[in-house]
């Protein structure tokens, strides 16, 4: 189990572009959007999510290139974010929970993650259905019998 991720990985010099800066979108343009996504959610027949760090910030772990981001503020000599949190003490936020409910409804079929926090599977997620492209903190797998 992994519980201070951050700060176990190794310093890199060049990690691209970091601290960009966020937008916000005017609320009429949020609920257009908003709009705009319910419906293609509706009209799916197969609905695939992929999902990335910024499901999880809201959840206490912190992104890589935000402005808070680890590669952001390591790049800035800082330490790893205030606001971070071990891993086993981060809840499922409502857009996981979002998920969850739309898979049990049949809607969502496949979730792909480029996160290793676990919080879609502790959602309610099942295993047959993420592919988890990094890996999860929280799974072992022997190397010998293939047992988690």
């Amino acid at each position: 189990m992994s519980l201070g991720y951050a700060q176990k990985l190794s310093y890199k010099e060049d990690v691209g572009s970091v601290g960009m800066k966020e937008l916000y979108d005017p609320p009429n343009i949020l609920q257009q959007k908003i709009e705009q996504l319910a419906s293609m959610v509706a009209e799916s027949k197969h609905l695939v999510v992929f999902t990335g760090a910024g499901i999880s910030t809201s959840c206490g772990i912190p992104d890589f290139r935000g402005p808070k981001g680890v590669w952001t503020l390591q790049k800035e000599g800082k330490g790893v974010p205030d606001a971070s949190l071990p891993f086993d003490r981060a809840m499922p936020s409502r857009t996981h929970m979002a998920l969850v409910a739309l898979e049990k409804t049949g809607i969502l079929k496949f979730v792909i993650s480029q996160n290793v926090d676990s919080l879609h599977l502790r959602s309610g997620i099942p295993r047959a259905k993420i592919a988890e492209l990094h890996g999860n903190s929280f799974r072992e797998i022997c190397q010998s019998c293939g047992t988690e």
